[in-house]
């Protein structure tokens, strides 16, 4: 399981993107640093086992938010929003010091790694993002907190928990059973903020948390920024997106409330046995419609080895050699025959090859779909020299997922649950003190 899926990553592209432009032309001063207000950030506003987090702390984390999230400031909003970052701020102290306990702590390579693809992803230059959080008034370090826990969390989760989450055969067999049941209906795709309820006495609490997200999202922050820095689920890295979703593959209630919002519309935040959901329905198509892109190709390849800057000569030799082989094939494993038969050529094979992936290379993407099984198309104009290709087999184009993806899709569902019940636990094991 990548770490992107587990919220191990902070992928702050989009957050971040509408800012850079302005960051880069208006940097901060190298070495600027965001101080504590007089009589701030001495206060401590809550411990956890034995780590303190104080009210700069807190206050940061909020700006932070605000900031990388689109939301509209006002002292108004600050304050209804330091209860919810608190107790994010917490488990996240609760997380790094699991990974520290289990020997597994983030290091500072891989820290300053995550800045580096942020930078990359929002198009910013090395070392612009903490300049662009200065910018706006926050410390660096609320990020880096931020950063290391999301890492520590991504290592937990390899270490104590996907040991313990597996997908049998059966499973598998079942749910592919169930979607060929659902061909031709209409499937939704959908994104969610969830805040979770862990406790009995916290259902009031969520839904207090899930009207201060709404209240935003009205005001036009943008869905995906804000599930990206409050959502609560395994797909709040990828700014909540649940994918293609079929009438059945939720709670029912979840199924409900998609079933009345409009494309491009979001839910009133909806309650499950996990906690408080907030649904964005993307868009809606019918389930398993022909997918030409989706086809998988099996095929050999060829290549005569030829350089850039060939010469005429050259150029015509090798694609004379390319054709005699193409006329040598009858099945597609004759095409490895004909390779051996021509000085500097090379054959190998191509298995699962997706027919959208092609679209790089227009004459392949026209012409290898259309080949009848054992055929050959070529020679093209590659790096590499001239290629030849034949096809062996094609499948799938029919709308449905493969055992493969049915299998990923069903891990991080049991993943997911299963993070939760461990993070309930270090909740639960640990001494936290929330000061009045």
């Amino acid at each position: 399981m990548s770490a992107p899926l587990l919220r191990a990553s902070l992928l702050l592209a989009m957050m971040v993107l509408p800012a850079a432009a302005s960051a880069q032309q208006r940097p901060a001063a190298q070495g600027a640093s965001v101080q504590a207000a007089p009589g701030q950030g001495l206060r401590v506003v809550a411990r956890v086992n034995d780590d303190a987090i104080t009210d700069f702390d807190l206050s940061q984390r909020v700006l932070f938010a605000i900031r990388t999230s689109g939301l509209a400031d006002s002292p108004d909003l600050r304050q209804r929003m330091a209860g919810q970052m608190l107790r994010q701020m917490i488990d996240e102290r609760l997380q790094v010091q699991d990974a520290k306990k289990l020997g597994v702590r983030p290091t500072e390579s891989e820290i300053n790694s995550r800045y580096t693809e942020i930078e990359r992803t929002a198009g910013l230059g090395q070392g612009q993002f903490k300049l662009y959080l200065q910018s706006v008034g926050v410390a660096p370090d609320i990020a880096k907190q931020q950063i290391e826990a999301q890492i520590a969390w991504g290592k937990i989760i390899r270490r104590k928990v996907r040991s313990q989450v597996d997908v049998s055969d059966a499973e598998i067999d079942d749910a592919m059973s169930r979607m060929r049941t659902n061909v031709g209906k209409t499937e939704t795709r959908v994104a969610e903020i969830f805040v979770p309820v862990d406790r009995a006495d916290g259902v009031d609490e969520g839904k207090r948390s899930a009207d201060r997200i709404m209240e935003q999202l009205r005001r036009g922050a943008p869905f995906g920024a804000v599930a990206q820095q409050f959502s609560q689920g395994a797909s709040a890295a990828s700014g909540g997106d649940l994918g293609w979703v079929l009438p059945g593959a939720l709670d029912p209630s979840l199924d409900a409330a998609i079933e009345r919002v409009q494309p491009r519309s979001y839910s009133e935040p909806v309650r499950s046995g996990s906690g408080w959901h907030i649904l964005y329905v993307v868009d809606r198509r019918p389930f398993a419609a022909a997918r030409p892109d989706d086809v998988k190709l099996n095929l050999v390849q060829m290549t005569l080895a030829l350089p850039p800057n060939a010469s005429p000569e050259e150029t015509n030799r090798a694609t004379s050699d390319a054709q005699k082989a193409m006329g040598g094939v009858r099945q597609c494993n004759d095409l490895h025959v004909q390779s051996r038969q021509i000085k500097g050529s090379t054959s190998g094979d191509l298995n699962g090859v997706r027919v959208g992936d092609l679209s790089a290379n227009a004459q392949m993407y026209e012409q290898l779909p259309r080949l009848p099984i054992g055929g050959t198309a070529g020679p093209f104009r590659v790096a590499e020299g001239l290629q030849v290709v034949a096809l062996c087999s094609k499948a799938g184009g029919d709308g449905l997922p493969t055992r493969d993806a049915i299998q990923q899709q069903l891990l991080i569902q049991k993943l997911d649950s299963a993070g939760r019940r461990y993070m309930r636990d270090l909740r639960r094991q640990a001494t936290i003190d929330i000061k009045s």
